[in-house]
């Protein structure tokens, strides 16, 4: 009986790992080097692991902000989230002074679970691409 519980805890993990694979490789594919490389990773110093207890919200905010003119385009919406998660809404849908298109309704905060997705993924892309070590974020 102990041999079919482990077949079947074996097949289920396969399951899940082709499952999380799909996932993982049907996301779209970010650059590893791109004009503004250089420039985005600069900014990601401010997130460091060492730097968080002397980096103030408004520092962290205008770090991001400068990320996003320099990111890769299929990052920039979650940097635009995470970004929208640490101010107020904007209501007036005017730009922002980085570089990309706001919607003026889009005005409704992002779920806490969108949040984290964003920052889990812009995180892992800066840890992977900049070599900077991130609190709470594993590569």
């Amino acid at each position: 009986m102990s041999d079919r519980r482990l077949l079947a805890g074996g097949v289920i993990a396969g399951l899940v790992a082709a499952a999380l694979g799909g996932w993982w490789l049907s996301r779209p594919d970010l650059p590893a080097d791109w004009s503004g490389k250089d420039r985005f990773c600069a900014e990601a110093q401010t997130f460091t692991l060492t730097n968080q207890a002397r980096v103030t919200g408004d520092e962290r905010a205008a770090a991001l902000r400068a990320m996003i003119r320099s990111a890769p385009d299929d990052l920039v919406p979650d940097l635009q989230r995470l970004v929208g998660s640490m101010a107020e809404p904007h209501e007036d849908g005017h730009d922002h002074g980085d570089g990309h298109d706001h919607d003026p309704g889009a005005t409704t905060p992002d779920s806490p679970e969108a949040v984290r997705a964003s920052g889990e993924r812009a995180g892992e892309f800066i840890e992977r691409t900049c070599g900077v070590n991130l609190p709470d974020i594993r590569t």
